[in-house]
């Protein structure tokens, strides 16, 4: 049952990529075979996409360029964000297989075996959450998806974990180098909760 959940979550991950990047190949086909952009196909092709395309106007990169790259990025930034979704639900599936091998273990009166295995898949699932979030903080800041639910929440999750690493690595130009540093400190502390609660 739960193998049939996640499958099904991953199957609309993949739709939901694959749709959003029909669309804006069809959006370049009709500005590239120019139809008339009031016919209806168009319209209704130009009404769908305008609300995720014009967000990612207001980069700064797609400001400096002479050419609409919004659609570029939109597809970037889905697939991106498509592929660390697929990434967390393969962490989540994993959190939820060791968790029910501890409940297991505690029905069979194993309770050493059994905390260990829930806070192992518990602990899993958080730093999964967390190196999402930063990888998502990331992306956002490069395509300026700013200001709506899903940036607030990414950023509610991942500045407590980034900041103390703000404070000890200063930025190296322009460029700041704290996520990746705490990314793998994450990976790390994944590998050891694994090698010592999971093993």
């Amino acid at each position: 049952m739960i193998d049939l959940i996640f499958y099904l979550l991953e199957t609309g991950v993949k739709l939901a990529v694959g749709v959003v990047i029909g669309l804006m190949l069809l959006r370049g086909l009709i500005s590239w075979l120019n139809l008339n952009p009031f016919g209806w196909f168009a319209y209704n092709v130009r009404r769908m996409t305008e609300p995720m395309v014009d967000p990612l106007r207001r980069n700064l990169f797609a400001l400096q360029t002479r050419r609409d790259i919004a659609p570029l990025l939109l597809v970037l930034f889905v697939l991106v964000v498509g592929y660390f979704l697929l990434g967390l639900l393969g962490q989540f599936r994993q959190m939820i297989g060791y968790s029910l091998v501890g409940l297991s273990a505690l029905a069979q009166g194993s309770p050493l075996t059994g905390a260990r295995y829930l806070l192992g898949g518990l602990a899993l699932g958080i730093i999964a959450v967390v190196i999402t979030c930063i990888i998502l903080q990331v992306i956002f800041s490069w395509v300026g998806f700013y200001g709506n639910w899903l940036s607030r929440l990414v950023t509610r999750v991942s500045e407590p974990v980034l900041n103390p690493f703000r404070r000890m690595i200063p930025p190296i130009g322009a460029l700041d180098i704290s996520p990746i540093v705490a990314i793998l400190i994450l990976y790390l502390l994944s590998a050891a909760v694994g090698a010592i609660l999971l093993s």
